[in-house]
């Protein structure tokens, strides 16, 4: 865990189950998220990760158990959530908080449109954009954000490689400025090593909590940073791909 997380738990569940009619989707989860940290689930496709996440924000309801959160949070999801009708400028602007002036708010846009290197585009509409610069806007609107918790569902998955690496570096950076709760779930056992504290893995459905990892202190983590590769075989064995 980081120096910027603590020990206070920023989301609690409690023996969490959901089905979805005679499907069990999750049975039987304990996790507690603490305050500050980034947590990454893993596990096998269809195994119930985005419902996790709908559960964490309140989107779902459990079938059994309790989820317990302590503030708002903010879900990026994989397939995104842009208004079409908006700019690209305007689409990030409304992640800033209403009590902003507007002043720091076109600041806080500007910043991000250059950290994302999408400067050129703050005039341009969604449909105008490649399906990974749109997750970029998305990502963007929810960073500008005050939100003390983000839910993040596959955000990198439509990007190229070298964006997605540069991504990841953005996201630690401004994890590192401005400190958030973050659950991301993904299928790249790379990017969970390289960005969490602690890496969850999940068994298939119904999905119940197979191990989870905690990972030496300091993100993003290099390919050949101490602990990193022992991690990711780690999982791969849990997950049954080695």
């Amino acid at each position: 865990m980081t120096a910027a997380a603590t020990q206070v738990p920023a989301m609690t569940l409690a023996g969490l189950g959901f089905s979805f009619g005679a499907t069990a989707v999750l049975s039987n989860l304990d996790l507690e998220v603490y305050s500050g940290e980034v947590v990454a689930c893993v596990g096998p496709s269809g195994c119930g990760k985005s419902t996790l996440l709908a559960l964490l924000g309140g989107h779902l309801r459990p079938t059994r158990g309790t989820v317990t959160p302590t503030g708002a949070s903010r879900t990026i999801y994989q397939d995104g959530g842009l208004y079409p009708w908006l700019t690209v400028a305007a689409n990030v602007a409304l992640g800033v908080p209403r009590t902003v002036d507007d002043r720091a708010r076109a600041a806080r846009v500007a910043d991000w449109l250059a950290r994302s290197g999408l400067v050129e585009f703050a005039n341009h509409y969604p449909h105008q954009l490649s399906g990974g610069m749109r997750q970029r806007v998305e990502l963007g609107r929810a960073l500008v954000a005050d939100t003390a918790v983000l839910l993040l569902d596959e955000p990198f998955s439509a990007l190229d490689y070298q964006t997605r690496l540069s991504m990841r570096r953005e996201l630690a950076a401004t994890l590192a400025e401005r400190p958030r709760t973050v659950v991301l779930v993904t299928h790249d056992i790379e990017e969970a090593v390289q960005l969490a504290d602690r890496v969850v893995v999940l068994s298939a459905r119904p999905a119940t909590v197979r191990r989870v990892l905690t990972l030496p202190p300091g993100r993003p983590r290099a390919p050949n940073a101490p602990g990193v590769a022992d991690a990711e075989q780690l999982i791969l064995e849990e997950l049954g791909l080695s």
